[in-house]
């Protein structure tokens, strides 16, 4: 497309203004303690220093143990701490492990070959250095449902009070060190919780400082965003609740999207920034081994000892760990550092000529949510767009105050769905909705990132070629999907990418939930104040979907779901954590894998069930608490 001298002059000034910003960041988050070689035993090695690996290996350090934290992949970007451009590194051949699934038999429809990409971190950071920066708790019922000793509502809800600093309005107490701390708002009150109204702590609380280990909130303001006013007010109109922050509940709210962003630098917030990165300074005793990659686990009869990894110039070598072994690397690295050590069951192994060390179901039970994303165009100007986004001032504004376009997600809303039960009470939530505030959807970005054929993209978003063009995406996801895939290696090399088959969609429930989650959001649109923004939902014009679009064709509809559903990036679940007559747990609720000694699983992976929402902060919690069986029982 052919610029105007104009548009051609914000492209230099933006260019100019992104080099001065990477030297600017480049110079901010220089950081050393990095080693090129380890010693030969620790007390703990981590394996993967993602979201939760990062806050293991923080917590571990300051008890005064010896502590390796073994990546695969390097340091992060400059720009990733950038969080308007987290799906850049999508795709990335050094930042992502590029997974993707096998061919889907009832769904990914508008993907080639049915194949679903899967993007998974693969640096410092992990996944949380290039997700979309969603806070969320979940709700009560997602632990009852666990039925795992010392993981219900009750204790998780101490767990994450216990990473909340104080917040307008109503402030949640903590317990010892909190770990989320929302933008703007550097005070907290220990007690009295504050009136609804209030906007301050009591005469007679506490104060407190939030520690720079927090991980820092920012909340999008309904009074500078038009457009999530509008959903809001829609959410209300069509009567639900609307609820200023993260709830814990399970009646479902509507509310303005919480994102892990430190609002003062307008910078991406993962637990590298938060919890690894100050320990690094601080400890001496924590020592971070860069691209290097575990291949195995190394044995003593029935405990692990150390690992065996492959350096930077791909030579094998070993550590040993004194104390535990902990892995932290994510539910498909996981899973295959386990099956290649011996972990999982005989179907699995035995072709492979693995020895069996313990026969467990590593793999089975793996779980992902699904988003079915809508474009909805506006008439009004009121969202971000990539004619916005390039203009000079966004450069500055982000350089000189961290504010701005750049230091967004695009995610400005969130909607939790339930519905009424017989006896008249709410369910537990069951979809969610998410307002991504963006009008322009590039087709070369969006088609690599997601494997979309590019004749289904353009049938889905026909305006993506104007760079101007105003509207948002409507995501609708389906919450508690029952399908159930796998995680399979099928070589005994280490290396070799295993088998991912989500199974997507193989259960019909999760057809109808989406499309009745789907159902709730396009209902926001004929409210009054969509209306005023001339909303309008484009119906995606599959040619297998038929001639007869819109939300009262079920068969259209049911078409949609198949065609045009893509991975939310949460897989999880194929290394469960259960009570120990449970035959289908891979972990103990001290998250001990079942009868090997000195080994434990903290990730995604262990997960028996989704959380109602993105888990990232649910890991926080849980790998805190990790921390704690750790060092009390050392």
């Amino acid at each position: 497309m052919k610029l105007s001298w104009k548009q051609g002059l914000g492209v230099w000034a933006a260019t100019t203004s992104c080099l001065l910003l990477a030297v600017w960041l480049r110079y901010y988050l220089t950081d050393n303690g990095f080693i090129k070689e380890p010693n030969q035993t620790y007390d703990y090695i981590v394996v993967g220093a993602g979201t939760s690996g990062c806050v293991l290996a923080a917590k571990l350090a300051a008890s005064n143990s010896k502590v390796l934290v073994i990546e695969a992949g390097g340091e992060p970007p400059w720009y990733s701490w950038i969080p308007i451009v987290a799906p850049i590194l999508q795709g990335s051949e050094q930042y992502d492990w590029r997974f993707r699934t096998v061919p889907q038999k009832f769904a990914a429809g508008a993907l080639h070959g049915n194949q679903a990409f899967w993007p998974q971190g693969k640096m410092v950071g992990g996944s949380g250095q290039m997700n979309f920066l969603i806070h969320a708790t979940g709700s009560p019922s997602d632990y009852d449902s666990w039925k795992v000793p010392g993981w219900d509502s009750h204790t998780m809800k101490t767990a994450l009070d216990g990473l909340t600093c104080w917040t307008k309005g109503i402030v949640k107490p903590f317990v010892a060190r909190p770990s989320f701390l929302l933008d703007g708002e550097s005070e907290m009150c220990r007690a009295p919780v504050l009136a609804e109204n209030s906007t301050s702590c009591s005469e007679n609380a506490q104060h407190f400082q939030c520690p720079s280990a927090a991980v820092k909130l920012q909340r999008v303001n309904a009074t500078e965003k038009p457009l999530l006013k509008a959903f809001l007010d829609a959410g209300r109109a069509c009567g639900h609740s609307v609820s200023e922050m993260d709830r814990w509940s399970d009646t479902g709210s509507f509310m303005a999207s919480h994102n892990t962003i430190d609002g003062k630098a307008g910078q991406r917030w993962s637990t590298y920034s938060s919890h690894l990165m100050p320990a690094m300074k601080r400890y001496s005793n924590l020592h971070v081994l860069t691209k290097s990659s575990v291949t195995k686990l190394v044995w003593r009869r029935n405990k692990v000892i150390g690992i065996q990894y492959l350096d930077a110039d791909g030579r094998i070598k070993h550590v040993k760990a004194g104390k535990e072994i902990l892995l932290s690397a994510g539910t498909i690295k996981t899973t295959q550092i386990l099956q290649q050590s011996g972990i999982g069951p005989p179907h699995v192994l035995e072709p492979l000529d693995i020895p069996i060390k313990a026969d467990l179901p590593v793999g089975e039970n793996l779980q992902d949510h699904l988003q079915v994303p809508l474009f909805v165009e506006l008439n009004a100007s009121v969202s971000l767009n990539i004619v916005k986004m390039l203009h000079p001032r966004q450069f500055w504004n982000y350089m000189v105050h961290g504010k701005g376009a750049l230091a967004t997600s695009g995610i400005e809303g969130i909607a939790t769905l339930t519905k009424k039960r017989e006896d008249g009470k709410p369910s537990e939530p069951y979809g969610m909705l998410i307002l991504f505030n963006m009008g322009s959807i590039n087709a070369d970005v969006y088609t690599s990132v997601a494997n979309i054929k590019k004749e289904a993209f353009h049938r889905w978003f026909p305006k993506s070629s104007s760079l101007s063009q105003e509207g948002f995406v409507l995501i609708s996801i389906c919450l508690h999907p029952r399908s159930r895939g796998h995680i399979r290696i099928i070589s005994p090399d280490p290396m070799h990418p295993p088998e991912i088959d989500p199974a997507y969609l193989s259960n019909d429930y999760d057809v109808q939930c989406s499309i009745d989650t789907i159902k709730q959001g396009v209902e926001l649109l004929n409210t009054d104040s969509f209306r005023a923004l001339g909303a309008r939902v484009h119906w995606p014009t599959f040619p297998e979907c038929g001639s007869k679009q819109g939300i009262e064709n079920q068969r259209y509809l049911e078409c949609l779901v198949r065609t045009a559903a893509l991975t939310m990036y949460h897989p999880a679940g194929t290394a469960t954590m259960g009570h120990k007559d449970d035959p289908d747990a891979v972990v103990d609720p001290e998250l001990r894998v079942r009868g090997v000694n000195g080994l434990r699983v903290v990730d995604a992976s262990v997960l028996p069930r989704l959380p109602s929402g993105p888990p990232n902060s649910v890991l926080v919690a849980m790998a805190e608490r990790a921390a704690d069986f750790i060092i009390n029982k050392h």
